[in-house]
């Protein structure tokens, strides 16, 4: 593998950080985003697909599948980006259809300890797998957003209405929510340990789906 960040396997390029700005412009592309190493050192990945503006804007992030019984976002980002075009875009958007990898493998909601992903954000660099996984989460990928969209799901046999949760305080979160057309908005302040939460904290706009 050559040095430096950036290596690929197959088609795909494995990175270790997102480095937005040296992503050609006007074309999607995929990596995987590789954060640990589980416990018989085999590495664990994020999918990312990164849509790239011919003109500069703001970046967008959507995510889904922190918890990993929540899995309805992951084909909305996947034919969303089979069918957005970049060469119209004025600025990046950046996809992640699986938050929690783990989980998702596992069809369980909780990552590797029982941990709920969505509470222990943005985790510790020296913390155990899951706060390690939840840190390098936000240092290599959330805090490259301008805003975020969070895709949740009712969990396995239950059910529940389309609506978003936003601080409706905040003009542009307010704005964020409304442009979604859901039948049901509710105020909701960003939550320590979520995921909106450390968007929050880092001046991110982000409303959850």
């Amino acid at each position: 593998m050559p040095a430096g960040p950036f290596f690929t396997s197959g088609n795909v390029p494995i990175v270790s950080q997102l480095e937005l700005n040296k992503i050609q412009a006007g074309k999607i592309h995929r990596f995987w985003l590789q954060l640990i190493t589980d416990g018989m050192g085999t590495p664990v990945s994020v999918p990312v697909f990164v849509a790239k503006g011919t003109e500069k804007g703001p970046v967008l992030g959507l995510t889904a599948a922190v918890h990993g019984n929540e899995i309805n976002g992951i084909p909305v980002i996947q034919r969303l980006f089979r069918e957005i075009d970049p060469a119209r875009l004025h600025g990046t958007l950046v996809g992640v259809p699986v938050m929690n990898v783990p989980a998702v493998l596992q069809r369980q909601r909780r990552f590797f300890e029982e941990s709920d992903l969505n509470a222990i954000m943005p985790g510790r660099e020296d913390g155990n797998a899951a706060q390690v996984y939840a840190y390098r989460l936000v240092d290599r990928l959330v805090r490259h957003f301008d805003y975020l969209i969070d895709l949740h799901t009712a969990g396995f046999g239950r059910e529940n209405s389309y609506h978003v949760k936003a601080d409706l305080e905040d003009p542009v979160t307010r704005r964020m929510a409304m442009l979604q057309n859901a039948p049901i908005i509710v105020h909701s302040p960003p939550s320590d340990g979520s995921l909106r939460g450390v968007a929050d904290s880092l001046g991110i706009h982000s409303i959850a789906l």
